[in-house]
């Protein structure tokens, strides 16, 4: 829709066909955007990046993300599966780490196992190398003018001696680094069929005058440095010798990371081991072309001056400056997927040890177990939120449930439009007596008497359940639940099975959606719906449609979790669905068709950096919340994930310019003229330093510059059409607002 403003139409006039646009766009639509402000107080202190989503198993790689000279950080997390994004920031002299989800969603989305940045061309910008089930797959920086981050596929995989893959398991992190000092990009990795071995991969690229471009490979020893790793046994590395084998060799998972740690100018190693919880060093007595590893120069226990960097087991070591000093420092985190026996504190779970030495021999000390970490909620591993009034005091209040079988709870401080959440209690209702595991509260007035009772999707020895506990307080007082009076429902009792109440077939009794792994028979779908046909003060759920919607059981949408709310103020509900691809799925219109088949929204996630609406990616294991927290009658979306932190989306109607991220108070943008005619200059001044965006009444963006930081702009518009024009001016942080200017 195009609307063509005329030279002289009344500005009046203008603003009504504006708003009137707007609204057409917004219609059943769903838009939503990341927000970090809303604050979170843990132990009196304001948690400084809240809702950046938890940390498990992170690697770490530097990269210049919005193209400012300075690196900013990329971290993959292997359990969740989902890429973090951190700017460098310099915030009154003093540098600090920003959580920017904004730039996550422009790497690939196939990204998985493990992902390290490495610049492998020399054009100063750092690639991507994965893992796939080839081997190595690479995609080359291909950055443009506009300096928003972009990636384009270099190789599926990566061969060497002409045709052969370079396979590297996904539990083997290889070293990505020149070996040889020649300025190309070598590959040393622990051997992928049993990991006893480390193989040099050397790249041709300097040696045979080619492209920067090319990655081009030989196997230059398959036995570097002579080392052997056994199998099977903690620290049991040979040198210049072979292990004995016994049967076929299992694939432990080894990690490296190559550095020169004594000064020599050669590759030394630190290695971490699935059987082992420490990390290793062990020291080249060789040269460039000829390592030599020996007894002499294996370190157990590393660092051993300061506290030694050691999980239970399978640690990982990374080597990036990450305080601002010009010093690479060391990181050490769990290398894992998964955490079945609860080996690794996923609370503390990245280690920083802080480069202190003036020459280029490192130094390393201990400075934290919760780099990151000590800036987010982080529940440890799976978190679930929940949103209800639990104090009665008029706003809504956050529960969190988590793998560890207890519940946070989050009293709103705040007020039912600003809300400020503060930690009160880990183990609401002293719950972690119970013996649950795996916990998933939400709220559901399941026997129809005015008050929330409260829902655990639990986990107990190796089968799952459904319990409740009825709220027995009075009208408008604090929530009552005791749990003696703890029941169970007869559905849900597989490990993973979620439910959602809502009453569906408007009869006036909660109905119940199922999300379950399990399916009874080959049709049924990940959903199944149970309508009560029992009474509202005595419900009784029968199974009506096991794959209800309609909606396939797909290989790759696991762990499924519903809710189901009205998001759009129209009196009808949707239906929101996440599950192991990161998705937030939205499905509209389900009460008008309970039988029929369901069609999904996805891209529903504004980025602020190209205004393209996307799916999210935001990991595995799932579980989300909605509820309106700033009264603006439209529910905001709060997100748990594997890694036991949370994200807050907040809600837009799709077509809106203006975000509902308001710039501060104290910002007064000053734009002027206004009227201007096109012979003119406009200016926008501000007395922080902002950049801007400018659209026309279709909406569509014009392209005219505004991408840098800056107190004041001078936008030249003689190019532009008569009529009304936006202007949105946008912080550092993001927060922004939009102005009206007409063009004469």
């Amino acid at each position: 829709m195009f609307l063509r403003v005329m030279k002289g139409l009344p500005v009046a006039i203008l603003l009504v066909l504006l708003s009137c646009h707007l609204r057409a766009l917004a219609q059943q639509q769903y838009a939503f955007r990341f927000r970090n402000d809303v604050k979170i107080v843990i132990d009196s202190d304001t948690v400084k990046d809240p809702w950046a989503g938890g940390l498990n198993s992170p690697v770490f790689s530097k990269i210049d993300l919005n193209n400012d000279g300075t690196e900013d950080l990329f971290v993959y997390d292997r359990t969740l599966d989902k890429i973090f994004t951190y700017l460098a920031q310099n915030k009154n002299g003093q540098w600090q780490w920003q959580y920017a989800p904004e730039y996550e969603r422009l790497f690939p989305r196939d990204l998985t196992g493990w992902v390290l940045l490495r610049d492998y061309n020399r054009d100063g910008r750092k690639d991507i190398f994965t893992k796939t089930n080839a081997g190595i797959k690479v995609y080359k920086n291909t950055t443009g003018a506009n300096n928003i981050p972009a990636f384009t596929q270099a190789v599926d995989y990566i061969r060497f001696n002409n045709n052969i893959n370079l396979q590297a398991s996904s539990e083997n992190l290889p070293a990505l680094l020149d070996m040889d000092n020649d300025g190309d990009l070598d590959i040393l990795t622990f051997d992928f069929s049993g990991s006893t071995t480390v193989e040099y991969y050397k790249n041709l690229a300097v040696e045979e005058n080619l492209p920067t471009d090319n990655l081009k490979y030989t196997l230059e020893t398959n036995w570097w440095g002579k080392l052997t790793k056994c199998p099977h046994v903690c620290n049991g590395y040979l040198f210049n010798s072979s292990c004995r084998t016994d049967g076929t060799n299992h694939n432990d998972g080894m990690n490296l990371l190559a550095l020169d740690l004594d000064g020599d100018s050669d590759k030394d190693i630190l290695v971490g081991g699935d059987a082992c919880p420490d990390l290793v060093r062990i020291t080249n007595s060789g040269t460039l072309t000829n390592a030599v590893l020996a007894s002499a120069g294996l370190q157990l226990n590393y660092p051993g001056n300061t506290t030694r960097a050691s999980f239970n087991y399978f640690p990982a070591a990374y080597y990036e400056d990450v305080n601002f000093d010009n010093q690479p420092d060391l990181l050490v985190a769990p290398f894992v997927r998964s955490n079945i026996n609860d080996e690794v504190n996923f609370t503390q779970s990245s280690w920083l040890y802080k480069n202190m030495s003036a020459t280029n021999v490192p130094a390393f000390e201990f400075q934290q177990r919760d780099f990151l970490q000590a800036n987010m909620v982080d529940a440890g591993e799976q978190s679930v939120p929940a949103l209800a009034d639990v104090d009665a005091d008029g706003d809504l209040d956050l529960l969190l449930g988590n793998r560890m079988g207890s519940i946070w709870f989050f009293r709103n401080v705040g007020t039912a439009t600003k809300a400020i959440f503060k930690l009160e209690t880990k183990d609401y209702l002293s719950l972690t007596d119970a013996g649950f595991r795996d916990i998933k509260p939400q709220f559901a007035d399941i026997n129809s008497d005015g008050r929330l009772d409260l829902i655990l999707a639990v986990t107990t020895g190796n089968s799952g359940s459904v319990r409740y506990i009825l709220n027995t307080a009075t009208a408008g007082q604090p929530f009552n639940y005791a749990l003696t009076n703890i029941k169970t429902l007869p559905v849900g009792q597989n490990i993973g099975d979620v439910p959602a109440f809502y009453d569906l077939d408007n009869d006036g009794d909660q109905d119940l959606i199922l999300a379950s792994n399990v399916r009874p028979t080959p049709t049924s779908g990940p959903l199944r719906f149970y309508r009560n046909t029992g009474t509202a003060a005595n419900p009784n759920f029968t199974l009506e449609n096991e794959a209800w919607g309609n909606i396939p059981a797909e290989l790759t949408r696991q762990n499924s979790y519903l809710i189901i709310t009205d998001l759009n103020k129209d009196k009808s509900p949707e239906l929101l669905l996440v599950d192991d691809t990161g998705e937030i799925r939205i499905f509209g219109n389900i009460r008008q068709n309970l039988n029929g088949t369901f069609t999904p929204v996805s891209d529903i996630l504004q980025n602020p950096l190209t205004e393209a609406f996307e799916p999210s990616k935001l990991g595995n294991f799932l579980a989300i919340a909605a509820a309106d927290l700033n009264a603006d009658g439209l529910p905001e979306i709060i997100v748990g994930s594997r890694t036991g932190g949370i994200h807050y989306l907040s809600q837009q109607m799709r077509g809106e310019i203006v975000d509902p991220e308001p710039l501060p108070e104290q910002t007064q943008v000053v734009i002027y003229p206004n009227p201007v005619n096109r012979d003119l200059t406009l200016t926008i001044q501000s007395p922080d330093r902002v950049t801007f965006t400018l659209y026309n009444l279709a909406g569509q963006r014009i392209n005219i510059a505004g991408n840098e930081l800056s107190n004041i702009h001078r936008v030249k518009v003689a190019g532009l059409t008569p009529g009304l024009y936006l202007v949105q001016v946008i912080t550092a942080d993001f927060r922004r607002k939009a102005y009206k200017v007409v063009v004469l």
